[in-house]
């Protein structure tokens, strides 16, 4: 009886610790990032300057936006003194009590929605648009037209590339995506994305 007893417990942590090492990662493969914005689950996205313009963020990467969204709802942080380095690992209270400390001003945004534009088939987007700026205190939109993903220090990183060179060079990131797994753009839906 002790020895089931035993194997009962041992079993029971064992599979908690699992779960705990699942949440800090999620699996991203085939969503994109309006669709992930909008998921009923907290999340925190990050607008990083490409210093270097080499498509490639680090841990020295200026973060100039924290995004911090649930089912569409975004609260943004103006943070052009945070470093990457400052927020890899964190969980997303660390990341808003830092982005609250650090921020210039911030925003909200009631609800994130796409644009996107395909090939001529239709059926692959080449472009996409996020609702998650404001431009003279109205919700804008930024453009991105490449996918990035990559590692910093121990922990993976996935999203979107504006394309541009220079000051307005930019990647969308989330930090809490598994090993190998990428974010795809948005498909149209009509709702929350729609085509341009």
């Amino acid at each position: 009886m002790k020895k089931r007893n035993t194997l009962l417990i041992l079993s029971a942590l064992l599979s908690s610790v699992g779960l705990a090492a699942c949440s800090s990662s999620m699996d991203t493969k085939g969503k994109g990032i309006a669709q992930l914005m909008n998921d009923n689950q907290e999340r925190v996205f990050y607008l990083v300057h490409d210093s270097n313009d080499d498509d490639l963020p680090g841990k020295d990467e200026n973060i100039d936006y924290v995004y911090i969204t649930k089912s569409g709802k975004l609260k943004g942080y103006e943070t052009s003194k945070l470093k990457m380095d400052e927020v890899v690992g964190k969980n997303i209270d660390e990341v808003r009590k830092l982005a609250e400390e650090k921020s210039k001003k911030n925003f909200e945004i009631d609800k994130v929605k796409a644009r996107v534009e395909t090939d001529s088939s239709g059926n692959n987007t080449t472009e996409e648009q996020i609702k998650i700026s404001v431009y003279e205190n109205k919700p804008d939109y930024s453009t991105y037209r490449s996918l990035t993903y990559g590692q910093i220090r121990d922990k993976y990183y996935a999203g979107y590339n504006s394309g541009r060179s220079g000051l307005s060079s930019a990647q969308l990131l989330i930090t809490e995506v598994s090993k190998g797994n990428t974010i795809n753009f948005d498909k149209a839906d009509g709702e929350i994305v729609k085509e341009k």
